[in-house]
């Protein structure tokens, strides 16, 4: 094990010591007189001292052998860069020094001369005072922060450090007119070449803080509803800026600087207008961006094969890939998103639908109950917490139909049932509910008592109490049943609680195991429809009770819905989706061509994707073109659609007047790429990420010399290359599952989970009456290998090759690529192994 470099103990005693140290230091021959020790670390003391001028100055006396196998004035030098950044302390000087410590002797250490910032590290500030923790104080750090970002980001550096106690909240300095109080990053001495390999990296270190922030003021009394607004914005942004799927993720600093600044102004609007405005097509890929949704009403693709399950009156489960849209369906299907139409243009929808996001909602406020133990400790508190989270969706909606002109006429929702339906919550809410007051309606001070009871009860929680009073099991179904018999709109539309990533990453198991009471509990008067990661949610309750499936919910599995369409020769369906998409998109924005001008048709001379990916000759590479192949490359996963239709356009410099077809090379470089980067993407999983990937890389290759060298499938008359970018297991019930062990169980589920392979329904073997296993590779993945998109084969293996393929995925490939090379020389051991070592 590799000795670790820090100071001694009894080195840093001394150092921290005034007694132990000369009463002056000296740093390229300017005299540093020591005031007092303001911190200690493993490999460095920090002193405040005052220069010959009396000028304040930090001190930093860092280890000396932490710099034997590098430079000081490397580090320097990077420092330096930043000296027009207000946003860090500025260097000043830095060079070994030697010091006395008494029986210790002289001691050797890089002395590193910064600014003094006088305040308090954030992390101090958070605990001290936090009545001055405000949203103004999150914004003010949300802008520094992303500007120093930013800034190191320009320069291809790293903070490498950035923990709370490295950012200062600095005083306002005497005499200063604004009187403002600034944030300061400090200890750029160990700055280094982005990026890092490090799984605590400044944007992650920027979210923690952000968050200690958010709790901070959360934890405040008594909240205005400004301020609530925003931490329920907050919540949400800080969700996408940790999302492990790229293609989604708010990491960029001047983005996530612009969507705090149109939070806060959503925030403290009275209503919420349409504020987000779309300058480019491909803007906004993840729903949880769109604030407006209005807009998302209408860049929403109704075509999406799968949407008419998803909206029907029954409950269901949504599983898929992250980006595949489910969050988009499910805002799209609540009622809340359509009340700025027409009532004629509200009438199709079936169901009145109650929007819920586990991600903004319900995350951050249940997400720390990590063990049974405490989920019983507060059991009727989730369930209290979850019935007004619910409660406050109807009524905010409720809100917005009594602002409507035909409140009345229409939806039956006049004052008299606006306040039995007031009285209904309060009366739940219990004896210390707040009194109504003169001048308010009756659906905003419900919103507002709904709230306070919200923060109340999780600021209880977070103590450690209970509450007296809260709301039963019953609630939810009680309070629809009221909903229905008050406004005669809710007779003709199925009620529905639309949540969504109800995952095991979003809410703990045994968090979701006590919701689960309520959520399939069988109702007249309401349903549930979920969504969530595939195997994310659980289906049992706390009392260890299944939830039947083919009974309880329709299930519905994006990707798998997606890859049936062409088993099923309903590919016409994903191609019309993927053009309408684009369409709107393009029109929003103003742009004068359409997906059919700009990406045109998938036309090959050979008459398939696979034979001109056999056929290419020299460098001419434009195989991957056009609007079928496109949607042919999408396993449910819409946020890949918008991301290659953005690298096509980026790459063609295609602007709002094209109207012209993309040459075609240029969208196959665009697909490649985004092949690529999603492959290489797989890496960043966490904890499986490398072993996926080697997995991912194995099959991949193994499919692409299926194709370019395997033997060739016959058909009739005609024969056609072989594609299989599929893993067909024969197994008795349960056989696989038994063979792993619980690692490998555990991988398994990861490349489902994380859609590496998409599961597919199981079939019957021709052989023995056995089920099939189905695992189908995400296509998306196959450019990225020269491999072609369809299938017209399976890797058809027993139970044992299975396992031996999640252990050694390269050498379990190279055992089945001997049985499908061509009899000729062209397909060996040796040129796959050779190809696999290259990574293509």
């Amino acid at each position: 094990m590799p000795h670790r470099i820090q100071i001694s103990d009894a080195v840093k005693e001394r150092l921290l010591d005034a007694r132990s140290l000369p009463g002056t230091v000296r740093v390229k021959d300017r005299e540093y007189t020591l005031d007092r020790p303001v911190a200690a670390g493993v490999k460095a003391v920090v002193w405040k001292v005052i220069d010959e001028y009396g000028r304040p100055r930090a001190l930093k006396l860092a280890c000396y052998d932490d710099y034997i196998d590098r430079s000081y004035l490397e580090e320097l030098s990077r420092a330096a860069r930043l000296e027009q950044s207000p946003e860090f302390a500025r260097f000043v000087d830095a060079e070994v020094v030697t010091i006395d410590l008494d029986d210790l002797g002289e001691q050797r250490f890089v002395g590193i001369v910064e600014e003094w910032i006088d305040g308090l590290t954030l992390e101090s500030f958070l605990k001290d005072r936090r009545e001055e923790v405000t949203v103004s104080f999150f914004l003010g750090y949300v802008r520094t922060l992303c500007r120093a970002l930013l800034a190191l980001q320009t320069q291809g550096l790293t903070h490498d450090d950035l923990h709370a106690r490295n950012v200062m909240v600095a005083e306002p300095v005497d005499g200063q007119l604004s009187g403002e109080r600034v944030f300061k990053v400090i200890d750029t001495g160990s700055l280094k070449p982005s990026p890092t390999k490090k799984e605590m990296d400044d944007h992650f270190h920027f979210v923690e803080h952000l968050v200690a922030i958010r709790n901070t003021i959360h934890l405040r009394r008594m909240l205005t509803l400004r301020e609530r607004r925003f931490v329920a914005e907050a919540d949400g942004l800080l969700g996408t800026m940790l999302d492990e799927n790229s293609t989604i993720a708010l990491r960029d600093p001047a983005q996530i600087s612009e969507q705090f600044d149109l939070a806060f102004t959503r925030a403290s609007a009275v209503r919420r207008p349409a504020t987000d405005k779309m300058q480019s097509p491909f803007e906004f890929i993840s729903a949880e961006h769109i604030a407006d949704d209005s807009l998302l009403v209408e860049i929403f693709a109704k075509s999406c094969p799968w949407l008419e399950k998803v909206s029907g009156p029954d409950p269901c489960l949504v599983t898929g890939p992250r980006g595949c849209g489910k969050s988009t369906i499910f805002r799209w299907l609540s009622l809340k998103a359509h009340l700025h139409k027409p009532t004629a243009d509200i009438e199709p929808l079936r169901i009145a639908g109650f929007y819920i996001s586990c991600s903004a909602d319900l995350q951050n406020r249940l997400g720390w109950i990590r063990d049974k133990a405490t989920a019983q400790q507060f059991r009727r508190e989730i369930v209290h917490y979850f019935n007004l989270l619910a409660a406050r969706e109807i009524v905010i909606t409720l809100e917005l139909i009594s602002n409507r002109p035909d409140r009345e006429s229409h939806w039956g929702f006049g004052s008299p049932q606006e306040r039995a339906i007031h009285l209904f919550i309060m009366n739940a809410l219990g004896p210390a509910s707040r009194k109504r007051v003169q001048g308010v309606s009756y659906m905003e001070q419900t919103i507002e008592a709904i709230e306070a009871e919200m923060f109340q009860t999780h600021s209880q929680m977070l103590r450690g109490l209970n509450l007296n009073w809260v709301t039963p099991e019953t609630f939810l179904g009680d309070l629809t049943t009221a909903l229905i018999q008050s406004v005669p709109a809710f007779e003709k539309k199925r009620i529905a609680f639309l949540v969504d990533d109800f995952s095991d990453h979003r809410l703990p198991k045994d968090v979701q195991a006590i919701l689960n009471r309520i959520i399939w509990e069988r109702r007249p008067s309401h349903i549930f429809k979920l969504s969530a990661e595939k195997y994310g949610a659980l289906l049992i309750d706390e009392a260890g009770a299944p939830v039947d499936i083919s009974r309880e919910m329709v299930p519905v599995d994006c990707g798998r819905e997606y890859i049936a369409l062409d088993d099923s020769n309903r590919s016409q369906q994903a191609r019309t989706f993927a053009a309408e998409l684009l369409n709107l998109r393009l029109k929003k924005t103003g742009y004068a061509g359409t997906a059919e001008s700009l990406i045109g048709d998938s036309r090959w001379p050979s008459r398939s994707l696979a034979r001109a990916l056999l056929s290419k000759k020299g460098r001419l590479a434009d195989q991957y073109h056009g609007l079928a192949c496109i949607a042919d490359l999408c396993s449910g996963d819409i946020a890949t659609l918008l991301q290659v239709y953005r690298q096509i356009f980026e790459l063609a410099g295609s602007g709002k007047e094209a109207t012209s077809r993309i040459p075609k090379r240029v969208q196959h470089q665009a697909i490649v790429n985004v092949s690529r980067e999603q492959l290489g993407a797989i890496r960043a999983q966490f904890p499986y990420g490398s072993k996926m990937y080697d997995i991912a890389t194995a099959f991949g290759t193994l499919v692409r010399n299926v194709l370019r060298s395997g033997r060739w499938q016959k058909k009739g008359r005609s024969t056609t290359p072989p594609m299989c970018p599929r893993i067909e297991v024969d197994q008795k019930r349960g056989g696989i599952v038994d063979q792993l062990n619980p690692e490998q169980q555990d991988l398994a589920k990861s490349l489902i989970k994380r859609s590496v392979f998409i599961e597919m329904p199981e079939g019957i073997s021709r052989h023995d009456s056995l089920t099939t296993l189905r695992w189908h590779f995400r296509r998306v993945y196959l450019p990225a290998f020269g491999a072609a998109l369809a299938k017209n084969d399976a890797v058809k293996v027993e139970p044992d090759w299975f396992k031996f393929f999640l252990t050694n995925p390269s050498e379990a490939c190279v055992q089945r690529w001997q049985r499908w090379r061509k009899e000729e020389p062209g397909g060996s051991r040796q040129i796959y192994l050779d190809e696999l070592e290259d990574g293509n």
